[in-house]
């Protein structure tokens, strides 16, 4: 690929340092919240487990915010991430302004505001790090170990509107982007910011946009002898025709721009042009002083989705192949491609004549760059004059200047992908190809040996004819990592979690979301935790075959119903073929040939792992040692606080819906169908007189496979949902307690001593199992395999000084026997209690 010589950009304090990882990625609920260890003063990776390993960031609610105006869309304080610098990079400050769309109407809005994107009650109050933002000096050697914040976008028009009236037309809206800007800006100042001897302002998307927007605001807060410069990424949007001649994207502008007044942000501007085209970055650009860096794809995904052809000027949907797959793109629509890339580098014309700014502009079809690992700093990372991304944007300082770095056209589709591999994004999902597993017993090829790969998406061969099908009657899922070394024969099988439907139409809800469509589910995952590749956070299972089978059946991997048109609704009742397919599928990948086996589940997932353990031994030779664990599957059947059954309520609803009762017809004929999916083992065995079906209790009581269960005694997601559902509770007493356990009163830490109690009662015929296991925390939490931190870290929970992987690890290889049941909270001081923004969903 030809090529122009990189431009020398960012100021080096220090040699170039070694390639970093392909792409840690932590998977975070958006109600999950963990507390986490302080940054360390010197120059040394902050505490944790790995020290390639990524923190979670607190979020930070914006003080005064009502004083200042500084309020999302609903009214809620705006929000930020602030990370602490270290070492050399103590006095260094980069901010990252968060993109996420616009909205150009008051219905939009008001639907954004039940959103993250506009609301901070929606906002996860933890995220990882990564890429521009990771504290990881392999994977961001530059900018590791400086103050980083990440600004949360809640306001709809990138951080630039101006209302007064928060009435708008009788629908309550604050449009005060500025605002948030301002006063964020000023909190920052007093947090250290103002000391700053270098800083630093990037943005993703609408993010980049305003990045644009507020660069020189940024710089003309910080003294004139601070190194001050910019990054957008993705933000550098087009004011083009679309593929029938209309301008999509200025319309759009127009909207949002009258909409939030933003043309009080551009009064020169808009004395001699439509407010709408004020708006463009190629506009902007123009009158901007502070050096900064435009990092953009010539056939950026988003916006050749929206800009060039948007669905509305594309009714057939002739463009939609394409729009999901450049490589899929024919040879017209290519040649228009063309002519958009030609469109973008004549727009930054102006930047190419600027000395001091900087640029990067790839042939990949992609979107933003900057925030995840592998597209920043990585082997598979796109790269110009053989530099990553990462290298570009930091590399040394006061060599003589170059051209801009811009990759020349492709001549075909096909290589319109980045040589590191060709870059899809398929809905929201990335789909980036990594190496492939190694055979001997040594890491996977990738960047680093503590860095997480991406695993593909898999969806099953023949699900059609098989009728292994989601809700909305697309293709069941997996995604298979292959096993190396001593683990090659060993596997690893996870059964996601996610709840239930219990309705029509909350089955129909669901079949728009990846819990009900494969169309959904993204194209490629980081394991975690239990799935982890990397022995430091997964010692005994790292080099295991592994695979995590995705969840979109809406009953835990149990219903089977013949007919799909439901009341005049097509909807696929299909969990039990989903397994039995997906089991045979992998059975011819290797799975026949196992030497051991371990089926896990989170969740409903957890559930499913009681529902289908036995049958999973059957499927394996005698000789093949096979177990089971259940991670937050032990749903109690107790009254919650008003003495109500709510969980057995739900469950009856469920198991009629998708006639669950089928699987087994021997308890069918004796208990409520709703009982069986606790009491579903009891078919292999005599069925007790006077016992009832529905308690996990009675179903191990029948179970053969050994099994482990990890359940913490106050289960986050049962106290929001079995213990006080929000239906006991109108008038929401308990919803400071649900949200977080610390808050709850006496009466209420009673009711839950109580709740601990029953289940300790539930699990007393697992205590009588010599070959069984369990893991019973006093934390305030639900699923725990799954996440890096509470699996295996020093700041994982601890019971008898052992981790969770440490003890499901002593059981599965029957080091020692283990039965760990904790003291009553509050006394266990290694808990990782959540802080929830809102409960768990249903």
């Amino acid at each position: 690929m030809a090529v122009h010589r990189l431009r020398l950009w960012w100021r080096r304090r220090r040699p170039y340092a070694a390639a970093g990882a392909a792409g840690a990625f932590v998977v975070v609920s958006a109600a999950l919240v963990l507390t986490l260890s302080s940054w360390l003063r010197e120059d040394e990776a902050p505490r944790c487990f790995s020290s390639d390993s990524a923190d979670l960031v607190d979020l930070t609610l914006l003080k005064n915010a009502k004083e200042k105006g500084a309020l999302c869309l609903d009214g809620s304080p705006a929000g930020y991430h602030l990370q602490r610098g270290f070492g050399s990079g103590s006095n260094s400050w980069l901010l990252h302004l968060e993109g996420g769309g616009w909205c150009r109407s008051l219905p939009s809005c008001a639907s954004r505001k039940l959103t993250s994107l506009g609301s901070s009650n929606y906002m996860e109050r933890q995220i990882a790090f990564h890429g521009i933002l990771s504290n990881i000096q392999s994977q961001n050697p530059d900018f590791y170990n400086w103050n980083k914040v990440k600004i949360r976008y809640c306001d709809g028009a990138s951080f630039s509107g101006d209302v007064e009236n928060e009435l708008q037309n009788g629908t309550t809206l604050f449009f005060r982007g500025q605002r948030i800007w301002e006063a964020i800006m000023d909190e920052l100042l007093g947090e250290g910011l103002a000391e700053a001897k270098q800083a630093f302002l990037t943005g993703c998307s609408s993010g980049g946009l305003a990045t644009y927007i507020h660069c020189d605001n940024f710089r003309a807060l910080l003294p004139k002898d601070v190194t001050v410069k910019c990054l957008a990424d993705g933000g550098f949007f087009l004011d083009v025709n679309d593929i029938i001649g209309k301008r999509s994207m200025r319309s759009l502008y127009n909207d949002v721009v009258h909409l939030q007044e933003v043309g009080k942000r551009f009064p020169n501007c808009i004395s001699v042009m439509e407010p709408a085209q004020c708006f463009f970055p190629q506009e902007i650009v123009k009158n901007m002083k502070t050096p900064t860096f435009i990092l953009n794809s010539a056939y950026d995904a988003w916006q050749i989705q929206h800009v060039l052809a948007p669905n509305a000027s594309d009714p057939q949907d002739s463009w939609l192949s394409c729009k999901l797959d450049i490589n899929k793109c024919n040879s017209s629509q290519i040649e228009i491609l063309q002519g958009f890339r030609a469109d973008l580098l004549d727009a930054l014309s102006e930047v190419k004549k600027k000395r001091e700014w900087g640029m990067f502009i790839d042939s990949c079809f992609v979107h933003c760059q900057t925030l995840t690992n592998i597209t920043w700093h990585s082997p598979s990372s796109p790269r110009l004059n053989d530099k990553t991304i990462a290298e570009a944007v930091g590399d040394c300082h006061g060599r003589p200047p170059t051209p801009p770095l811009v990759a020349a056209a492709p001549p075909s589709a096909a290589a319109a992908a980045a040589a590191a591999g060709a870059f899809v994004v398929v809905s929201a999902a990335l789909v980036l190809t990594l190496s492939s597993w190694p055979r001997e017993d040594e890491a996977p090829r990738s960047f680093s040996s503590d860095s997480a790969d991406l695993v593909d998406l898999t969806l099953l061969k023949n699900a059609k004819e098989k009728g292994a099908l989601c809700l909305d009657g697309s293709p069941a899922g997996y995604h298979l990592q292959r096993g190396f070394g001593s683990g090659s024969n060993c596997w690893l099988l996870h059964l996601e979690g996610g709840g239930w439907c219990r309705s029509l139409q909350s089955c129909a809800l669901r079949k728009l979301t990846a819990l009900g469509s494969s169309n959904y589910m993204e194209r490629q995952i980081a394991f975690h935790g239990i799935l982890s590749n990397i022995q430091s956070q997964n010692p005994d299972f790292y080099n295991w075959n592994k695979v995590k089978i995705r969840y979109c059946d809406g009953a835990s991997f149990s219903g089977d119903v013949e007919n799909e048109l439901q009341n005049g609704t097509t909807l696929f009742f299909r969990g039990q073929r989903i397994w039995e397919a997906i089991m045979d599928e992998l059975l011819g990948e290797g799975l026949a040939e196992a030497k051991q086996a371990f089926l896990t589940g989170c969740s409903a997932g957890g559930l499913a792992t009681y529902i289908h353990c036995d049958d999973f031994r059957a499927l394996l030779p005698k000789k093949v040692t096979v177990k089971c664990l259940a991670d937050g599957g032990f749903f109690l059947d107790v009254n919650d606080i008003i003495g109500k059954r709510s969980m057995r309520s739900f469950y009856n609803d469920v198991v009629h819906l998708q006639e669950v009762g089928k699987r087994f017809p021997n308890c069918i004929s004796m208990m409520e169908p709703a009982r069986l999916v606790f009491e579903i083992f009891l078919s292999h065995g005599d069925l007790p007189e006077d016992e009832l079906c529905f308690f996990p209790h009675k179903i191990v009581k029948n179970m053969k496979t050994p099994t482990f269960i990890l359940n913490p005694a106050y289960d986050a997601w049962q106290i929001q949902h079995v213990l006080a559902p929000n239906a006991s509770e109108p008038q929401d007493s308990w919803l400071s307690c649900k949200l977080d356990i610390n808050k709850c009163n006496s009466s209420q830490i009673e009711i839950l001593q109580g709740f601990r109690a029953d289940l300790l009662d539930a699990l007393s015929e697992v205590k009588k199992k010599k070959e069984w296991g369990m893991f019973i925390d006093s934390c305030f939490v639900h699923c725990q395999t799954l996440n890096n931190i509470t699996w295996h870290s020093p700041s994982s929970p601890r019971l008898n000084d052992k981790t969770i992987a440490e003890a499901v690890g002593d059981w599965y290889f029957d080091r020692r026997v283990v039965k760990e049941i904790d003291c009553p909270f509050p006394c266990n001081p290694t808990c990782y209690n959540l802080v929830f923004a809102q409960p768990y969903k249903l």
